[in-house]
């Protein structure tokens, strides 16, 4: 009778485990029929035709995107007619209503330094515009910066109400 009762059990757990394989790979063939279905369908009339802009750093053109000759790292001395500044500015990939640019701002007279994160506006080729937002540093100014690309190959930088720090920045 032991071994009777280890049998009936051997063919129940065998039993399982091909209900329990059977029963997995019925669940991945409906997945992969849906994912073919899904990758499959020609849904044209909703999905917007890409615009060629071979500058842009982001795959949907829909959306202005940083291009790239702007992303890396600019470098250079800025003025407010009383003080220079040195300003290092760095730009990242990304697109518009995000935060894609760091800078800094150091008084050479008085040492202060102001650290701003920087959310792009609105940008075009030759433009972008960023509204700053203070990380770090004591009076600092808030407001809009934009930095406009020269034949060159540098980036004329403003910054401050009215554009008041204005400067030649290069890429480092």
């Amino acid at each position: 009778m032991g071994q009777d009762s280890s049998t009936k059990d051997d063919a129940a757990r065998s039993k399982l485990v091909r209900l329990a394989v059977i029963g997995g790979v019925a669940m991945a063939t409906v997945l992969v029929v849906i994912v073919a279905f899904v990758v499959g369908s020609d849904d044209s009339a909703s999905v917007a035709a890409p615009v060629d802009r071979p500058n842009d750093t982001t795959p949907v053109a829909a959306v202005w995107a940083v291009p790239k000759v702007f992303l890396g790292e600019w470098k250079g001395v800025a003025s407010d007619g009383h003080a220079a500044h040195d300003i290092v500015l760095t730009i990242k990939s990304g697109k518009n209503a995000e935060e894609v640019a760091t800078s800094s701002d150091t008084d050479q007279g008085s040492g202060n330094r102001c650290d701003r994160i920087g959310r792009m506006v609105s940008g075009t080729e030759t433009e972008l515009v960023f509204a700053a937002r203070l990380t770090g540093g004591i009076g600092c100014e808030l407001g809009i910066s934009t930095v406009e690309l020269r034949p060159d190959g540098t980036v004329t930088y403003r910054a401050g109400q009215g554009g008041a720090i204005t400067g030649t920045l290069r890429k480092s």
